[in-house]
């Protein structure tokens, strides 16, 4: 199995508020996390960094089961980390994230996520095929038949989210299980890549026949060519070995 990851500030915002977190373990299953934080100052980076972290804790515990339920919880537990941190500094409160994670094993994929950061599988029979669905007010719309999903696109208020990690002591992430092949790829993103970018674009980039991490940096690219107006993460994981990498600009 091999992965790989990178994170871009983009072109308009000063800081990465953006993260990522993978490992591989002797099992072979690796782990993997985006998070898109939010906050004033350093809150937003703060949040998504002490999120990441949180899962990564909870989820390298000995002998633990790579499970739907332990997913739920390690996204339980990070939410508790970011909310008692917000509560205890008042320069963080308010402070919050997504946050989509996955458990990848050579049958099948485990998919949690809280806000709008997505997880996608494309494979090269069916193209490019969404996972989650975002916690925002939009994507609320949309499924109310309010508006359509072109508009949501462009909509003022495509950017609020009606749930995300840290800001309130109970959160209700979402969790599945995906079969998924040899010729498939995972990618887990925040929203300043498919903001930018088109999803018949990522799936060109994602089809194409070259290292994972030249897609990851291929998929930066386009995001900035068409503005870079948020922070931007991509993580791809696939079944085939690599070399595994992954850098932060």
């Amino acid at each position: 199995m091999q992965f790989a990851a990178k994170s871009d500030v983009g072109l308009v915002r000063k800081v990465n508020q953006d993260g990522f977190w993978m490992v591989k373990k002797e099992t072979g299953v690796v782990l993997a996390a985006v998070a898109d934080g939010m906050g004033g100052h350093v809150a937003g980076e703060v949040a998504s960094s002490l999120a990441l972290t949180s899962m990564s804790e909870y989820l390298s515990q000995k002998g633990i089961a790579l499970t739907e339920q332990t997913l739920i919880e390690a996204i339980h537990f990070a939410n508790g980390k970011v909310y008692r941190e917000s509560q205890e500094k008042p320069d963080l409160r308010g402070m919050g994230t997504t946050i989509v994670a996955c458990i990848a094993m050579a049958d099948q994929i485990v998919i949690g996520h809280v806000g709008d950061s997505r997880a996608y599988l494309f494979s090269q029979k069916d193209g490019l095929t969404l996972l989650t669905q975002d916690h925002s007010l939009v994507n609320e719309l949309v499924k109310r038949g309010q508006i359509l999903p072109f508009e949501a696109a462009k909509h003022p208020q495509r950017h609020m989210l009606t749930m995300a990690l840290g800001t309130t002591e109970q959160i209700e992430p979402e969790c599945r299980t995906y079969s998924w092949g040899s010729d498939d790829q995972l990618l887990l993103c925040s929203d300043g890549l498919t903001g930018c970018v088109e999803e018949d674009a990522i799936a060109q980039v994602l089809r194409q026949s070259m290292p994972l991490q030249e897609k990851a940096d291929a998929l930066i690219t386009r995001a900035l060519e068409s503005g870079g107006t948020d922070n931007i993460t991509v993580l791809t994981v696939s079944l085939e070995d690599e070399i595994v990498r992954g850098n932060r600009e």
